[in-house]
């Protein structure tokens, strides 16, 4: 999971951590046959964390992105819940196959599908 770089940029990531950052990210998906890259424009790091739950000043002070808390927890645990559902108890998970919802970016790379002709 990863942040679009001006909400980096406003936790203070210099522009060379960021592109940094990002190319790795996106490296690292690049090459994997298989893979999903899940992006949340305008959270920020504390945002996948509870601690925007234990102070009220988090969002008035900056220290948290826009999008609210409740909304980013949820995309964050149905997400994580769905890649468990489907990659370790081998269940349906309808989440990780639909069209993202607007505030949510996800990238996903399958393996071809088997030949049905036997590869002719």
């Amino acid at each position: 999971m990863t942040r679009d770089a001006d909400t980096m940029r406003k936790e203070g990531w210099s522009e060379a951590d960021i592109a940094q950052t990002l190319g790795t990210l996106r490296a690292t998906f690049d090459r994997l046959p298989v893979g999903y890259f899940l992006s949340i424009p305008g959270m920020f790091h504390p945002d996948f964390s509870d601690a925007p739950l234990l102070s009220p000043l988090a969002r008035p002070l900056g220290l948290t992105g826009s999008v609210p808390t409740e909304r980013g927890h949820a995309i964050v645990g149905g997400y994580a819940l769905a890649f468990f559902d489907r990659h370790v108890r081998g269940e349906v998970a309808p989440l990780l196959d639909a069209a993202p919802a607007p505030d949510v970016r996800l990238e996903v790379r399958r393996p071809p599908a088997p030949c049905r002709d036997g590869g002719m």
